[in-house]
């Protein structure tokens, strides 16, 4: 095969890439009914992120990715969902994903881009399928479920169980290439419908060796992929610390709400000085206004800490994943509840089908209800942290 250049040849800052993702956002506005529709994101969008250099934030730079640290990709994911969604969401996802490619084997990096760099990664965490031992590595059988954007990756990151020495199950992440996968059309749900969040089959797909990431390796800050790359996020461990990526995208979609609110207050849809119900319809922007950027503020500052602390040479431990968890879960229920206070707020000028308030309301509630946002768990884990008690599994 031969070797492919990167789109975008010079590296820019974070400000020109938070930029050009907000540039993006009127394209995926005028995308999301058809997206929605099509339950996947355009392949327009896929060519205007990377065209855009945002695929490649957190990828390794030996394999021409940026490195960054990951709240330039949260602030990036707020931009463009503020567009749509669903393809934020895919857009997101594919993005993040070569933070945990980059942990891998060196041999299982170059396998991903060493022939083309602009080689897009999905996962799917649930560890549904059957994993067996054989001959020089391993063979998955079974359905993974909710792996956004798959259709537009070379290869996916699959979760799964192994026994470790002393018996027990330990979660390992699996590479698959894309040939391996066949991809279920199952995607047809009430929000992120552009995410294009299938399921996939695999059968008896052999995975060698080194293409096998041990999880515990992961959650220690200690994976092989560290040491070949040297940026500071391929230190970061998965569970607990990208939920901070995921509901960013949230973030954007509710600041789009709001100043969607507030163009309708502006334009007099519904309220204008003395007309019954314009008092509270204010009250309602200014408190959900408050609550989207509380959101904003307290999400970036988790991700800015960790990377801070990454960047200093410490590791980040269960005390460190259990807050910016708890700070991730909080940050949904601010959404929610903003998103739901404007909803209710609009009337029916907010119900029309082709109008972008009832899409962004149900984009934020199926957004927020990915198992990483869940108060219920993110709490518990949190408060078992404070009182010393063991740590409960993130699987």
């Amino acid at each position: 095969m031969q070797n492919r250049k990167p789109s975008v040849v010079a590296e820019p800052d974070a400000e020109t890439l938070v930029a050009r993702a907000r540039a993006l956002i009127p394209a995926l506005r005028a995308r999301s009914a058809a997206a929605e529709k099509a339950r996947q994101c355009p392949r327009e969008t896929i060519d205007d992120l990377r065209a855009a250099g945002v695929t490649r934030v957190v990828q390794p730079r030996r394999y021409g990715g940026y490195g960054m640290d990951w709240d330039v990709l949260c602030r990036i994911a707020m931009e463009l969902g503020q567009g749509c969604g669903g393809q934020a969401w895919a857009a997101t996802v594919l993005a993040d994903h070569p933070c945990l490619a980059g942990m891998f084997s060196k041999q299982a990096q170059d396998e991903i881009w060493g022939a083309n760099p602009e080689t897009l990664v999905s996962t799917s965490y649930g560890p549904r399928g059957i994993v067996r031992r054989v001959d020089g590595g391993y063979a998955l059988t079974g359905r993974w479920m909710f792996s956004s954007g798959v259709a537009h990756s070379g290869w996916t990151i699959v979760g799964g169980f192994l026994a470790g020495d002393d018996g027990k199950p330990r979660y390992h992440f699996f590479l698959v290439p894309g040939s391996d996968r066949s991809i279920v059309d199952d995607w047809d749900v009430m929000g992120m419908a552009a995410s294009g969040s299938y399921s996939f089959d695999l059968a008896d797909a052999f995975v060698p060796a080194h293409r096998v990431l041990d999880g515990s390796l992961v959650t220690a800050g200690d994976p092989p992929g560290a040491s070949v790359n040297p940026e500071s996020l391929h230190r970061m461990p998965i569970f607990g610390f990208t939920g901070t990526v995921l509901v960013s995208v949230t973030v954007g979609v509710a600041i789009g709400m709001v100043k969607e609110f507030e163009a309708m207050l502006r334009e007099g849809a519904g309220a204008a000085p003395g007309r019954p119900g314009t008092e509270d319809m204010m009250a309602r922007a200014a408190e959900a206004s408050a609550e989207v950027e509380c959101a904003r503020l307290l999400v970036l500052e988790s991700a800015r800490n960790n990377m801070v602390r990454l960047r200093a040479g410490h590791r980040l431990d269960e005390g460190d994943a259990a807050l910016t968890s708890r700070n991730s879960a909080y940050v949904a229920k601010l959404v929610k509840q903003a998103a739901t206070r404007l909803m209710e707020a609009c009337g029916g000028s907010g119900l029309a089908t082709s109008g972008y308030m009832q899409r962004a309301f149900r984009d934020i509630f199926a957004g927020t209800a990915h198992t990483t946002l869940n108060w219920g768990r993110s709490n518990a884990r949190y408060g078992h942290h404070l009182a010393g008690w063991p740590p409960q599994s993130p699987i």
